[in-house]
Protein backbone atom coordinates (compact mmCIF):
# COMPACT_ATOMS: atom_id res chain seq x y z
CA UNK A 1 0.00 0.00 0.00
CA UNK A 2 0.98 3.71 -1.06
CA UNK A 3 -0.07 6.36 0.78
CA UNK A 4 0.91 10.05 1.97
CA UNK A 5 -0.60 11.58 5.28
CA UNK A 6 -1.71 15.21 5.54
CA UNK A 7 0.70 15.82 7.50
CA UNK A 8 2.99 14.59 5.80
CA UNK A 9 2.87 14.93 1.85
CA UNK A 10 5.39 12.33 0.70
CA UNK A 11 5.07 8.19 -0.31
CA UNK A 12 4.32 6.25 2.65
CA UNK A 13 4.30 2.72 2.58
CA UNK A 14 2.46 -0.22 3.90
CA UNK A 15 2.54 -4.20 3.90
CA UNK A 16 -0.12 -6.84 4.60
CA UNK A 17 0.25 -10.74 4.04
CA UNK A 18 -3.80 -11.18 4.09
CA UNK A 19 -5.73 -8.13 2.45
CA UNK A 20 -7.13 -7.23 5.89
CA UNK A 21 -4.24 -5.62 8.01
CA UNK A 22 -1.79 -3.24 6.20
CA UNK A 23 0.79 -1.93 8.83
CA UNK A 24 3.15 0.56 7.99
CA UNK A 25 7.16 0.12 6.82
CA UNK A 26 9.68 1.82 7.87
CA UNK A 27 9.07 3.08 10.92
CA UNK A 28 6.59 4.76 9.14
CA UNK A 29 8.95 7.62 8.18
CA UNK A 30 8.16 8.27 4.47
CA UNK A 31 10.14 6.50 1.51
CA UNK A 32 10.70 9.31 -1.03
CA UNK A 33 10.34 13.06 -0.95
CA UNK A 34 9.70 15.26 -3.39
CA UNK A 35 12.24 18.33 -4.16
CA UNK A 36 10.21 19.46 -7.29
CA UNK A 37 7.40 21.55 -8.85
CA UNK A 38 5.67 22.36 -5.48
CA UNK A 39 7.49 19.84 -3.36
CA UNK A 40 4.25 18.25 -1.99
CA UNK A 41 3.94 14.45 -2.88
CA UNK A 42 -0.18 13.58 -2.87
CA UNK A 43 -1.86 10.41 -3.99
CA UNK A 44 1.04 8.05 -4.85
CA UNK A 45 0.35 4.95 -7.10
CA UNK A 46 2.90 2.56 -7.72
CA UNK A 47 2.88 0.09 -10.60
CA UNK A 48 4.94 -2.61 -12.88
CA UNK A 49 6.25 -0.84 -16.23
CA UNK A 50 7.61 -1.68 -19.16
CA UNK A 51 11.19 -2.13 -17.80
CA UNK A 52 10.56 -4.69 -14.79
CA UNK A 53 10.40 -1.67 -12.27
CA UNK A 54 8.00 0.13 -10.02
CA UNK A 55 6.68 3.08 -11.54
CA UNK A 56 5.25 5.67 -9.33
CA UNK A 57 3.16 8.60 -10.25
CA UNK A 58 1.43 11.29 -7.51
CA UNK A 59 -0.50 14.29 -7.61
CA UNK A 60 2.25 17.75 -7.19
CA UNK A 61 0.02 19.92 -5.28
CA UNK A 62 -3.25 21.60 -5.48
CA UNK A 63 -2.63 23.52 -8.59
CA UNK A 64 0.03 21.90 -10.75
CA UNK A 65 -0.79 20.68 -14.23
CA UNK A 66 2.68 18.38 -14.15
CA UNK A 67 2.73 14.70 -11.95
CA UNK A 68 5.05 13.40 -10.45
CA UNK A 69 6.95 10.25 -11.73
CA UNK A 70 9.59 8.25 -10.40
CA UNK A 71 11.08 4.80 -10.62
CA UNK A 72 12.65 2.21 -8.09
CA UNK A 73 13.74 -1.85 -8.17
CA UNK A 74 12.54 -2.30 -4.69
CA UNK A 75 10.40 -0.29 -3.46
CA UNK A 76 12.52 0.92 -1.26
CA UNK A 77 15.28 3.41 -3.10
CA UNK A 78 13.52 5.24 -5.39
CA UNK A 79 14.96 7.53 -8.50
CA UNK A 80 14.65 11.24 -8.16
CA UNK A 81 11.28 12.58 -8.75
CA UNK A 82 10.49 14.41 -12.33
CA UNK A 83 7.73 16.11 -13.38
CA UNK A 84 5.37 14.58 -16.50
CA UNK A 85 3.76 17.98 -18.19
CA UNK A 86 1.10 16.32 -18.76
CA UNK A 87 -1.59 19.53 -18.41
CA UNK A 88 0.72 21.79 -19.49
CA UNK A 89 -0.40 22.54 -22.97
CA UNK A 90 -3.91 22.27 -22.39
CA UNK A 91 -5.66 26.48 -22.58
CA UNK A 92 -6.98 26.62 -18.98
CA UNK A 93 -6.22 23.59 -17.32
CA UNK A 94 -5.77 24.11 -13.47
CA UNK A 95 -4.45 20.93 -12.08
CA UNK A 96 -3.71 17.18 -12.17
CA UNK A 97 -4.45 15.32 -9.17
CA UNK A 98 -4.29 11.22 -8.35
CA UNK A 99 -2.71 9.60 -11.46
CA UNK A 100 -2.77 6.51 -11.85
CA UNK A 101 -1.97 3.80 -15.44
CA UNK A 102 -2.62 0.53 -16.70
CA UNK A 103 -1.45 -1.74 -18.83
CA UNK A 104 -3.50 -2.08 -22.34
CA UNK A 105 -2.56 -5.60 -24.26
CA UNK A 106 -3.84 -4.96 -27.86
CA UNK A 107 -2.25 -1.86 -27.51
CA UNK A 108 0.69 -2.73 -26.04
CA UNK A 109 0.81 0.63 -24.04
CA UNK A 110 0.72 2.36 -21.00
CA UNK A 111 -3.02 4.38 -20.52
CA UNK A 112 -2.08 6.79 -17.74
CA UNK A 113 -5.15 8.60 -15.84
CA UNK A 114 -5.49 11.59 -14.07
CA UNK A 115 -8.33 14.50 -12.89
CA UNK A 116 -8.01 17.94 -14.18
CA UNK A 117 -10.42 21.05 -14.10
CA UNK A 118 -10.26 22.65 -17.12
CA UNK A 119 -11.74 26.22 -18.05
CA UNK A 120 -10.12 28.47 -20.12
CA UNK A 121 -12.22 31.07 -19.53
CA UNK A 122 -11.05 31.04 -15.61
CA UNK A 123 -8.27 32.64 -14.48
CA UNK A 124 -7.02 30.33 -11.55
CA UNK A 125 -6.68 32.66 -8.82
CA UNK A 126 -7.76 32.05 -5.31
CA UNK A 127 -9.69 28.81 -5.86
CA UNK A 128 -10.49 26.98 -2.29
CA UNK A 129 -9.64 23.83 -3.77
CA UNK A 130 -10.39 22.04 -0.61
CA UNK A 131 -13.61 22.75 0.59
CA UNK A 132 -15.01 23.92 -3.19
CA UNK A 133 -16.27 21.65 -5.71
CA UNK A 134 -14.69 21.83 -9.36
CA UNK A 135 -16.06 20.56 -12.43
CA UNK A 136 -13.25 18.10 -13.16
CA UNK A 137 -13.07 14.84 -15.63
CA UNK A 138 -10.50 11.99 -16.35
CA UNK A 139 -8.24 12.73 -18.55
CA UNK A 140 -5.13 10.68 -19.60
CA UNK A 141 -2.69 10.10 -22.22
CA UNK A 142 -0.27 7.22 -23.22
CA UNK A 143 3.26 6.00 -23.34
CA UNK A 144 5.16 2.98 -24.18
CA UNK A 145 8.43 3.35 -22.19
CA UNK A 146 7.50 6.13 -19.31
CA UNK A 147 9.86 8.94 -21.35
CA UNK A 148 7.50 10.17 -24.49
CA UNK A 149 3.67 10.57 -23.73
CA UNK A 150 1.18 11.31 -26.30
CA UNK A 151 -0.97 14.72 -25.94
CA UNK A 152 -3.20 14.65 -23.04
CA UNK A 153 -6.95 14.04 -24.20
CA UNK A 154 -10.42 13.48 -22.59
CA UNK A 155 -10.59 9.84 -21.41
CA UNK A 156 -13.89 10.11 -19.41
CA UNK A 157 -16.37 12.63 -19.31
CA UNK A 158 -20.55 10.72 -17.54
CA UNK A 159 -21.83 14.45 -17.94
CA UNK A 160 -21.27 15.84 -14.22
CA UNK A 161 -17.68 16.12 -12.03
CA UNK A 162 -15.61 12.95 -11.84
CA UNK A 163 -11.91 12.85 -9.76
CA UNK A 164 -10.10 9.56 -8.63
CA UNK A 165 -10.54 7.07 -10.89
CA UNK A 166 -9.08 3.78 -10.83
CA UNK A 167 -8.62 0.86 -13.52
CA UNK A 168 -8.19 -2.32 -13.04
CA UNK A 169 -8.24 -5.67 -16.00
CA UNK A 170 -10.91 -8.30 -15.32
CA UNK A 171 -10.77 -10.93 -17.92
CA UNK A 172 -11.36 -9.05 -21.19
CA UNK A 173 -12.92 -5.82 -19.92
CA UNK A 174 -11.36 -3.11 -17.52
CA UNK A 175 -13.67 -2.08 -14.52
CA UNK A 176 -13.06 1.97 -13.29
CA UNK A 177 -14.06 3.05 -9.87
CA UNK A 178 -14.30 6.63 -9.79
CA UNK A 179 -15.67 9.24 -7.44
CA UNK A 180 -18.47 11.31 -7.75
CA UNK A 181 -17.63 14.83 -7.20
CA UNK A 182 -20.98 16.31 -7.35
CA UNK A 183 -22.43 17.74 -3.55
CA UNK A 184 -20.44 19.63 -0.48
CA UNK A 185 -18.05 18.35 1.58
CA UNK A 186 -20.22 17.67 4.54
CA UNK A 187 -21.08 14.46 6.02
CA UNK A 188 -24.94 14.47 5.05
CA UNK A 189 -23.81 15.04 1.49
CA UNK A 190 -25.05 13.95 -1.83
CA UNK A 191 -22.78 12.28 -3.77
CA UNK A 192 -19.37 12.35 -2.74
CA UNK A 193 -19.27 9.06 -3.45
CA UNK A 194 -17.92 5.74 -5.56
CA UNK A 195 -19.13 4.46 -8.23
CA UNK A 196 -18.16 1.99 -10.76
CA UNK A 197 -17.65 1.46 -14.52
CA UNK A 198 -16.58 -0.53 -17.27
CA UNK A 199 -15.19 -0.77 -20.61
CA UNK A 200 -13.45 -2.74 -23.18
CA UNK A 201 -11.51 -0.44 -25.39
CA UNK A 202 -9.98 2.70 -24.72
CA UNK A 203 -12.06 5.77 -25.40
CA UNK A 204 -15.44 3.52 -24.12
CA UNK A 205 -17.90 2.69 -24.97
CA UNK A 206 -18.17 2.84 -21.35
CA UNK A 207 -20.74 0.67 -19.59
CA UNK A 208 -23.91 1.96 -17.28
CA UNK A 209 -22.72 3.28 -13.99
CA UNK A 210 -23.29 0.89 -10.71
CA UNK A 211 -23.56 2.40 -7.71
CA UNK A 212 -23.08 4.59 -5.42
CA UNK A 213 -21.39 1.16 -3.50
CA UNK A 214 -20.12 3.27 -1.34
CA UNK A 215 -20.96 5.88 1.48
CA UNK A 216 -20.32 9.59 1.48
CA UNK A 217 -18.42 11.52 1.60
CA UNK A 218 -15.06 9.61 0.72
CA UNK A 219 -12.82 9.30 -2.17
CA UNK A 220 -9.19 7.45 -3.27
CA UNK A 221 -11.06 4.87 -4.23
CA UNK A 222 -8.15 1.58 -4.58
CA UNK A 223 -9.47 -1.96 -6.42
CA UNK A 224 -7.66 -4.91 -5.18
CA UNK A 225 -8.46 -9.46 -5.07
CA UNK A 226 -8.47 -10.77 -1.74
CA UNK A 227 -9.88 -14.30 -0.87
CA UNK A 228 -11.49 -14.56 -4.24
CA UNK A 229 -13.31 -11.31 -4.16
CA UNK A 230 -12.79 -7.70 -4.96
CA UNK A 231 -12.00 -5.57 -2.09
CA UNK A 232 -12.74 -1.48 -2.43
CA UNK A 233 -11.00 0.72 -0.13
CA UNK A 234 -11.50 4.32 0.17
CA UNK A 235 -11.45 7.46 2.67
CA UNK A 236 -13.23 8.83 4.80
CA UNK A 237 -11.34 12.47 4.11
CA UNK A 238 -13.61 13.78 6.46
CA UNK A 239 -13.76 11.75 9.68
CA UNK A 240 -9.81 10.34 9.27
CA UNK A 241 -10.55 7.15 8.67
CA UNK A 242 -10.78 4.24 5.68
CA UNK A 243 -13.39 1.94 4.80
CA UNK A 244 -13.77 -0.91 2.40
CA UNK A 245 -17.21 -2.63 1.09
CA UNK A 246 -16.35 -6.26 -0.98
CA UNK A 247 -17.89 -7.80 -3.91
CA UNK A 248 -17.70 -11.47 -5.35
CA UNK A 249 -19.51 -10.44 -8.43
CA UNK A 250 -18.25 -6.60 -8.83
CA UNK A 251 -22.18 -6.25 -8.80
CA UNK A 252 -23.07 -6.52 -5.28
CA UNK A 253 -21.34 -4.92 -2.59
CA UNK A 254 -21.32 -4.92 1.39
CA UNK A 255 -19.54 -3.35 4.04
CA UNK A 256 -16.03 -5.18 4.66
CA UNK A 257 -13.28 -4.65 7.09
CA UNK A 258 -9.37 -3.29 6.20
CA UNK A 259 -6.80 -2.03 8.60
CA UNK A 260 -4.48 1.19 7.67
CA UNK A 261 -1.94 3.00 8.83
CA UNK A 262 -3.19 6.03 11.38
CA UNK A 263 -3.42 9.23 9.47
CA UNK A 264 -3.42 7.18 5.98
CA UNK A 265 -5.02 9.02 2.95
CA UNK A 266 -5.65 8.12 -0.82
CA UNK A 267 -4.24 4.73 -0.71
CA UNK A 268 -3.39 2.33 -3.34
CA UNK A 269 -2.84 -1.02 -3.46
CA UNK A 270 -0.15 -3.57 -5.27
CA UNK A 271 -0.40 -7.23 -5.29
CA UNK A 272 3.17 -8.48 -5.56
CA UNK A 273 2.73 -12.34 -6.84
CA UNK A 274 3.84 -15.23 -4.66
CA UNK A 275 6.96 -15.70 -6.56
CA UNK A 276 8.21 -11.88 -5.93
CA UNK A 277 11.58 -11.57 -4.03
CA UNK A 278 10.37 -8.88 -2.62
CA UNK A 279 7.11 -10.31 -0.91
CA UNK A 280 8.92 -10.99 2.72
CA UNK A 281 11.36 -8.27 2.32
CA UNK A 282 8.98 -5.63 4.09
CA UNK A 283 8.22 -5.54 7.75
CA UNK A 284 6.00 -3.90 9.64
Amino acid sequence: MSYFTAADEALHMAVSRDGHHFGAVNGGAPLLRSSVGTGALRDPFIGLGPDGMFHLLATDGWASPAILHAVSADLRTWSSPELIPVMTSVPGAHNAWAPEFFYVPDRQCYQLIWSSAVDPGDADGDRDWQNTAQDHRIWGCVTTDFRGYSPAELFFDPGFPVIDATVVRDGGRFVMAFKDERGVNELTTGHKHIKLTAFTSLGGPFEPTNGPVSPAPVEGPALFRRDGEWVLIFDHFLEGRYGAVSSRDGLSWAPAGVVVPHGARHASVLTLPPSSPLRFQFKE
